[in-house]
Formats: structure tokens, sequence, C-alpha cells
């Protein structure tokens, strides 16, 4: 990983979709990764512990992402350790030579139960680990890395629950919205998610910025976007103007510029480069 950016690929777990990978192929060619479910007074706050290892002999690889739930990572390499917050651009991590990070990846507003901070103050940034887990600096790092990949888990668990998290009923209710976002399309507006969860609007914003950081505008367009990337990359001759359309925009000029402003690059640019990539593979 470049030391110049001590930040984490952000990879799926074995149970969700893996959109924000903007070049899968190029992924799935290049590094390796395992995921681990964390120990039962965990799983309400972690989705998984994970492990992500890359050989990259000759060239560096560089995988483009973006996230495409609002999740934050506390993670452990040789490099850097850190606590990684939502992005909320599109993100370039370099791969070369061999490594290994091994990291937890909390529920969205999970965190909020092992963090005293606001969240909002977290969004594009990273923390060092010491500053979530006392006394975890480089040289204890470096220590427990020495072990083998469960054993590393093993101590990230006992130090996470260390922290003795709170239960927070809102925790549930912050992945309940967005799995049902995730599952049924209609809800693609603030009022739409209102009226479903029978919350008011503004209730709901400030639920999603307190718990996660990030508003619930910003998750609904994200969602929106990545599906499209999804379509695309599916197609081998995309239809621009029915596609903004099934999504929701009103011209294919808004859709290829909301596209552009968050995955760096128009729809037929990245049309080109995952086609590109698929021929490589």
């Amino acid at each position: 990983m470049s030391s110049k950016d001590p930040g984490v690929f952000q990879k799926p777990a074995e149970t969700y979709d893996p959109r924000g990978r903007l070049d899968p192929t190029g992924f799935d060619r290049h590094v390796r990764f395992r995921t681990r479910l964390p120990c039962e007074p965990l799983r309400r706050f972690l989705d998984h512990f994970w492990v992500i290892r890359w050989d990259v002999s000759e060239n560096a690889y560089h995988s483009a992402e973006v996230m495409h739930r609002p999740y934050v990572d506390a993670f452990l390499s040789l490099d850097w350790s850190g606590v990684q917050g939502t992005f909320r651009g599109k993100r370039v991590y370099e791969a070369h030579g061999s490594g290994r990070i091994i990291g937890a990846r909390f529920l969205p507003g999970a965190f909020r139960s092992f963090w005293s901070g606001e969240l909002t103050n977290l969004q594009d940034q990273q923390l060092p680990l010491s500053e979530l887990l006392d006394g975890l600096d480089q040289t204890t790092v470096e220590q427990l890395l020495a072990n083998d990949d469960d054993g590393v888990i093993d101590r990230l668990e006992k130090l996470l629950l260390l922290k003795k998290p709170a239960p927070d009923e809102n925790i549930a209710l912050v992945n309940t919205i967005i799995a049902a976002i995730e599952a049924d399309d209609t809800l693609s507006s603030v009022s739409a998610v209102a009226d479903s969860f029978r919350y008011s609007e503004r209730w709901l914003q400030q639920l999603f910025r307190t718990y996660v950081g990030i508003g619930l505008k910003w998750f609904l367009q994200r969602h929106r976007l990545l599906l499209a990337a999804e379509r695309i990359r599916g197609s081998d001759a995309p239809d621009w103007a029915d596609m903004a359309y099934d999504l929701g925009y009103s011209s294919q000029q808004h859709f290829i510029t909301d596209f552009r402003k968050v995955l760096g690059e128009t729809p037929l640019q990245y049309w080109a480069t995952v086609t590109r990539s698929r021929g490589a593979s």
C-alpha cells in the first residue's frame, strides 16, 4: 500500500453487495481477502472482521473505489494503522510489492458506541488507531502483526470488547432503513423513506447525521449511482437515456453530471474503462 495514502481497500463481506468496487475484475485479479464474523456480543456493532492481501510482482495495481454504504473501518498494517471514516468521493488506492491489512468494519451508525467524537468529523478523514484503542501505537501494532491472521483478529476483538459498547436501538434502525432502500427501488427519496417508516423527514435526516455522520440524501444518491455503475459493467451497449430514466433522473445530462461528480468520470468513460479491464482478464 502506498505510504502516501494509508487508506484501506473497501472490500465486501461475503453477504453484501460489492458495488463500491469500480473495477471488480481487476480487484479479483490482484487482491485476496477473507472475512470473519465477530463474536456474538459484537455482532450488533460489527459487520465483520477482514483480511486483505496482495502480491503485485511487477507494476503497481490501482484500485478505484467509492463507499457504497457509510461504513467506518479500523485497520492495522505495517505501514500505518488507523480508523477510516466514510469518504464521499472516489478514492484510488495503490498496491505494490506484497502486504497485508487486517481490520474491523463497523455497521453503519455503530461506531458511535465506541467513539465519543462527532461522526461528521470523520467524513473523508483517518485517525490514528491509538485514538480508538488506547496504547495501540505503531510499535505495539507491529508486534501484534507478527501473529497469524486469526491471532490478530482475536486480539482486536478483545480490545473492542474492552470498550464496552452500549446497545442502541437506533443503530438497528439505521441498518434496517439502509437494507430497505437497497431492496426497494421505490424508496428513492427522503420523503419516500419517511413515509415508509412513519418518521418525519427532519427526524430521519438528524438520525443519519448523528449516528452516521452522513445524510440520508447522500446515501440515496450513492445507492442510485452505484446501481448505474453495476448496470454499465453488465452491458455491452448501454442506452444512456433509458438508464437515466430508469434511475429516476429528469434528464440524461443530470445523470451524467451526478455520475461524474461522484465517480470521477462520465458514464461513457467508465464503460470504456471496465470494458478494457474485462479484455485484460
